[in-house]
């Protein structure tokens, strides 16, 4: 009997922590910034990354964002590279993790003349937007970024409070006016739209794949249940 319940415990703590059993999946976001000044174009991140149900840890965000002063109509937008996902944090207030992703391997973004981190929503509008490295233009690393909010079930829908802290920012050349970089903020979330009075509207998450159990952890939960039954049938044999 004692045998039986130690093989079951092994068996249930070798499941429980196999990394066939994690949590993460992939998922695809669409995020859009309402732009009121080049319409029909849209500033638009399209995206993918791998989210940790457990430990709400988003990993691997990446994808494209489109630059909306260029090109003739949507279809022909000039799309900025977003591949180092430099910045993530879990926000309990608002029930779920950001993430940011970024075009250089870096997160000088915005000037920091006046303080500030360099790169976040809010260090963009107390500098109105100017770039990192003013006033010389040869300074600008014409760095970009964009900023999602994932909730705790991914698939939920945002909320206008979660909305209004979506951001990106793109500094590229197709994305500067003079010393300011192209923004995309909300007056809720930061004080104040974007350098060209852009603003989030939506973001669509959807899933990719989903984390599918290895033979090895079919086997072990098989384990488990036929231990549970000896174990459910020795006692019925004893009273």
């Amino acid at each position: 009997m004692n045998v039986l319940k130690k093989t079951l415990a092994i068996a249930a703590m070798t499941l429980a922590t196999s990394p066939a059993f994690a949590a993460v999946s992939t998922y695809n976001v669409t995020t859009t910034w309402f732009e009121p000044d080049t319409q029909p174009k849209n500033s638009i991140f399209e995206g993918s990354f791998s989210y940790d149900s457990a430990t709400k840890v988003i990993t691997g965000l990446a994808g494209k964002l489109s630059e909306s002063m260029t090109g003739t109509d949507a279809s022909n937008m000039t799309w900025l590279n977003l591949n180092y996902q430099l910045v993530s944090w879990y926000d309990a207030a608002l029930g779920g993790t950001f993430a940011a992703t970024f075009k250089n391997s870096n997160t000088n973004t915005f000037s920091t003349l006046a303080g500030g981190d360099g790169w976040s929503p809010q260090a963009g509008v107390d500098i109105g937007g100017v770039y990192y490295g003013y006033p010389r233009p040869a300074n600008n690393p014409g760095n970009a970024y964009a900023l999602i909010f994932v909730p705790d079930n991914p698939l939920t829908a945002l909320t206008q409070t979660q909305i209004n802290k979506l951001a990106y920012a793109d500094c590229a050349p197709g994305g500067m006016m003079g010393a300011v970089c192209m923004t995309g903020t909300s007056a809720a979330g930061y004080g104040s739209v974007g350098t060209m009075s852009g603003y989030p509207v939506s973001q669509v998450i959807s899933i990719v794949a989903v984390p599918v159990p290895e033979a090895s952890t079919y086997t072990l939960l098989s384990l488990g249940l036929v231990m549970t039954g000896m174990i459910a049938r020795r006692r019925r044999e004893q009273a």
